[in-house]
């Protein structure tokens, strides 16, 4: 198993607190996307510009914000668990590996194709998804093509997941935006360090001590 590095050399490194995107911050707070646009811009939610020009509002910021204005949040944005997406057709897998990162202390809803996983993205909205590369309908590749190319996906962590290994499939994995590369059949203990790492979140012990949430 890979230990994440080389998704992180390839990419800039992403700060491990969560980020919403402007039409998530104005469904929340029950207004228009031009009236958030005009908060960042004035100064009165601290926004920052992703490389594609995007803003984003960190989950701290937009708490704060909301707590000022006396706007209640969902349960997610101000502490709840991690969310995790399980991409793979293999049903026995994916089912146990759900089962596995539940007691660990995440939220976790499995997708069997490609057409599920994006219905679960857009209801779901993980914080990562572990990606199987080789499915009936679609690759994991197309997948995270999709993923990276709107604004609303593009910052979850993806770790790509396969039984099928060769030096050309690790290569073209280093070609893509992927955070992380795994492979089956998976240790459990070295998963969890490393979608623990990638999701930025405080030390756990292995028996699961601690919240299960994003620093």
């Amino acid at each position: 198993m890979d230990d994440g590095n080389r998704g992180s050399r390839r990419r800039s490194r992403r700060p491990s607190t969560r980020y919403y995107t402007t039409h998530q911050m104005a469904g929340m707070f029950g207004v228009s996307i031009p009236t958030v646009v005009s908060w960042c811009d004035s100064g009165l939610v601290d926004a920052h510009r992703t490389p594609g020009g995007h803003r984003r509002i960190a989950q701290d910021v937009l708490v704060e914000f909301a707590r000022m204005r006396g706007v209640p949040l969902p349960r997610e944005v101000t502490g709840g668990s991690a969310r995790i997406l399980i991409v793979d057709d293999e049903r026995d897998f994916s089912e146990m590996l759900r089962d596995y990162l539940r007691i660990k202390g995440f939220e976790v809803e499995v997708a069997h194709t490609g057409f599920h996983a994006g219905l679960e993205l857009g209801r779901f909205k993980p914080d990562l998804v572990l990606l199987d590369l080789h499915m009936p309908d679609t690759d994991g590749f197309e997948v995270l093509r999709v993923l990276r190319q709107d604004a609303d996906t593009e910052d979850i962590r993806v770790l790509a997941c396969t039984a099928f290994r060769d030096p050309d499939l690790d290569a073209r994995v280093a070609r893509e935006r992927f955070d992380g590369f795994v492979e089956k059949p998976l240790k459990m203990s070295s998963l969890l360090v490393l979608v623990r790492k990638l999701l930025g979140m405080e030390a756990i012990d292995e028996d699961g001590a601690g919240a299960a949430r994003p620093s």
